[in-house]
């Protein structure tokens, strides 16, 4: 018997409705569950650094919030990510790109996790 299987589109349309309406432990379960299915795979840590090329900006937003979390030592009952961040010492560098792969070629993802770390 065949079945659908969400996608990263599937669990980036989700994780955005689910931020929207302010269901954030949703939102970080949903991340959890594509992430162990493989989506997001580019969600990484480069020597510390937690890169968010190609990520939309809700799932960006929960990605560095469950990093910095695991960095604060705060467990999680949905999970870690494989390669975690919290056993990193020193700065927390958030790599985010130029905008590339953006419709308009302007950075999205820079000026939203600015506003993230500073309003939290």
């Amino acid at each position: 018997q065949r079945g659908l299987e969400p996608d990263i589109i599937t669990y980036s349309a989700l994780i955005s409705a689910c931020e929207t309406s302010g269901r954030l432990s949703e939102v970080r379960a949903l991340l959890f569950e594509a992430y162990s299915r493989g989506c997001f795979s580019n969600l990484r840590s480069v020597r510390g650094a937690l890169d968010l090329h190609e990520l939309s900006v809700p799932v960006a937003r929960m990605a560095v919030r469950s990093a910095l979390d695991e960095r604060l030592g705060r467990k999680s009952e949905e999970g870690q990510f494989r390669g975690s961040w919290s056993a990193s010492k020193g700065d927390f560098v958030i790599i985010t790109g130029r905008g590339k792969h953006s419709e308009d070629g302007d950075a999205v993802l820079r000026p939203a996790m600015l506003a993230l770390v500073k309003d939290e």
